[in-house]
């Protein structure tokens, strides 16, 4: 009896102990932005690596992925064989943005980690190149030193699907088809938010993810985005192509949610589109200061605005508008 007790209390301890469970990526206020993760991880493109390194003066491998989650709103364990025992193991076919992936490159398992970042790329903080992008199949060494990946956000459903979006939804389509593009991917939980409006902080990460704009750029250019803002990079790679810019302040005012109007400007700078003063709309006269950007957007096919002919340029984008008009101008 006394034997079954004892062998009853190390059987438990060793799942308390090696069974990998999901880690808790619960927010404080709200749910996660999982689309932060991508330009807080490019912003550090080049530090270089530092054994032991958790700051952006110099990271070691979990130190750098610990920094980039936390940024994000998602607490990771400190080190590479901890992070190794949270989440659920995912397959190498399946991989998701956000993924951590493992490697053997000393002997011991595991010794080194990444985030997967799509198209079969990881960013890590490599003891030569510092904090960079590598080919998940590298034949050379990469592709060898594999040993697996581990899921630590939420994502239950598959990828381009969301708890919110069902197959009816006026713009299902457009929002699976960024989705499996990797350009967004929603909420914790799979959750798109259709409806929220969008700041122009996240306008400026998903168009610096849809075009691939370096993003290491950490260089304080407007009063309201420091250094260590989550979307700095994008931010400034959105400013130097002339796509987005600030106020006569210096503000870049990144929390501020962008109007119809305001996007369509937007998107005409960062699709190149030639401005009209062609009016189509009711409520878009030839006065208006965004009557030409409007006007392109539609003469493009980018929008196509309201069945009762207005274009409502003073409502707030929600994710949902952005994302269709992105995915017809991409």
């Amino acid at each position: 009896m006394i034997r079954r007790l004892i062998v009853g209390i190390v059987s438990s301890l060793f799942i308390v102990l090696f069974t990998y469970q999901p880690i808790n990526v619960h927010a404080t206020t709200s749910l996660v932005n999982y689309d932060k993760i991508i330009p807080a991880a490019k912003k550090y493109m080049n530090i270089p690596y530092r054994y032991g390194g958790t700051a952006p003066t110099g990271f070691d491998c979990s130190g750098y992925i610990q920094y980039v989650y936390n940024e994000a709103g998602i607490k990771l364990p400190r080190t590479t064989v901890d992070m190794y025992r949270v989440g659920q193991a995912v397959s190498k076919a399946n991989l998701r943005v956000g993924d951590l992936v493992f490697f053997n490159t000393t002997g011991r398992i595991p010794s080194h980690a990444g985030i997967y970042i799509g198209d079969n790329e990881f960013i890590h903080s490599s003891s030569s190149k510092g904090i960079s992008i590598s080919n998940l199949n590298d034949p050379y060494y990469w592709g060898k030193k594999y040993i697996g990946a581990r899921r630590v956000l939420s994502y239950p459903l598959a990828q381009g699907q969301f708890k919110d979006i069902n197959t009816s939804y006026w713009a299902h389509h457009e929002i699976k088809t960024l989705a499996n593009n990797d350009i967004v991917q929603g909420y914790q939980g799979s959750y798109f938010k259709p409806h929220d409006t969008i700041t122009r902080a996240e306008v400026a990460a998903l168009l610096a993810k849809s075009f691939d704009l370096p993003m290491s750029n950490r260089k304080q250019t407007f009063k309201d985005v420091p250094t260590n803002h989550w979307a700095v990079g994008a931010i400034n790679a959105l400013h130097a192509k002339g796509i987005m810019n600030g106020d006569n302040n210096g503000n870049f005012r990144p929390n501020d949610r962008l109007t119809r109007a305001q996007l369509s400007k937007v998107l005409v700078e960062a699709f190149h589109l030639q401005k009209t003063t062609a009016t189509t709309f009711t409520d878009v006269p030839s006065t208006h200061w965004a009557n030409d950007y409007v006007n392109q957007l539609a003469a493009s096919g980018i929008t196509t605005g309201y069945d009762d002919g207005s274009f409502r340029p003073e409502t707030k984008v929600n994710r949902a508008q952005f994302a269709t008009f992105l995915y017809r101008g991409l």
